[in-house]
């Protein structure tokens, strides 16, 4: 598996990521995301959003220039979604929390 940038996701790791809508159209928005887990040959992501939502915890990360959330959202996703290395969430940190699996 290779991403545009030539690195390897690995657990823990920040992406920019096309996460596909739902919604006919198939259109995709770029959105950052953590990399929690391997399946098979796809990628178990947690998504990272600026909406503030009363079950969202605020993600403080130095790479990532606006207010961002920990979203419940997971999906899985192939590699080459993946777009961008942002850095690592152990540089990061969950304000009066810590990022959780949710498996």
């Amino acid at each position: 598996m290779c991403t545009l940038t030539n690195k390897e996701p690995r657990i823990g790791d920040i992406w920019l990521v096309h996460f596909p809508y739902i919604t006919p159209g198939n259109m995709e928005k770029v959105r950052p995301a953590i990399v929690l887990d391997f399946i098979d040959d796809k990628i178990l992501v947690q998504k990272l959003t600026t909406r503030k939502r009363s079950y969202n915890k605020e993600y403080i990360h130095p790479k990532l220039k606006k207010k961002t959330y920990l979203s419940t959202e997971t999906l899985i996703l192939p590699e080459y979604n993946f777009v961008r290395y942002i850095g690592n969430s152990k540089n990061g940190k969950v304000k009066n929390n810590e990022i959780r699996d949710k498996r």
